[in-house]
C-alpha cells in the first residue's frame, strides 16, 4: 500500500484537486428553495405585466379547452378553474377530464368569479389573481352551477 501512495502521489493529488474544485463548482450553483421561488415571482409577475384585469363576475365565453382544469376565454386569455386538480397530458385521466370540461363549458358564456382571499391563498402581492403561468384563477359558474 506504501508503495502504492509513494509512486502514485501526483494522480491522488490530482484526484483530490478535482473533486474539491467540482464539489465546490456544484454547491455555489445550488440555489436555496427561497431563492428559486423569489426568481420565479419576478419572472412571472414581469411576464404578466400585459395581462389585462378582469372584473369579478365578468361573463365571457370559453373558446378553446386546454385541459380538464385550463380553458381558454374571447381574447385567447387563459383561466385555471380554481378547486380542480385533472391530469396533464399523458397522464391516465387526462383525455378524460379535457372531454368532461368541453362538454360543460366550450363554446358557452361563463361567470369567472375571483377568490375574495385569494392573495392569502397564493402568497403573492399585486396580480394576486394570476399563476406564474399568467392564467386567470378563477372560480368557473354556469349559470348558477359551479364548475
Amino acid at each position: 500500500m506504501r508503495n502504492f501512495l509513494k509512486e502514485n502521489k501526483v494522480f491522488i493529488a490530482i484526484i483530490i484537486g478535482a473533486s474539491i474544485v467540482g464539489g465546490a463548482i456544484y454547491f455555489s450553483g445550488t440555489k436555496t428553495e427561497k431563492e428559486l421561488s423569489k426568481g420565479q415571482e419576478t419572472t412571472s409577475t414581469q411576464k404578466c405585466l400585459n395581462i389585462p384585469e378582469l372584473s369579478d363576475g365578468i361573463l365571457k365565453i370559453a373558446t378553446k379547452i386546454i385541459d380538464g382544469d385550463t380553458f381558454l376565454i374571447e381574447g385567447g386569455y387563459s383561466v385555471r378553474v380554481l378547486g380542480i386538480d385533472a391530469d396533464e397530458r399523458g397522464y391516465p385521466c387526462y383525455e378524460a377530464a379535457k372531454t368532461g370540461l368541453e362538454e360543460l363549458i366550450l363554446n358557452k358564456e361563463v361567470r369567472l368569479e375571483t377568490p375574495k382571499q385569494n392573495k392569502f391563498a397564493t402568497g403573492q402581492e399585486g396580480k394576486e389573481d394570476l399563476d406564474q403561468w399568467c392564467r386567470y384563477l378563477r372560480y368557473v359558474f354556469l349559470g348558477s352551477q359551479n364548475i
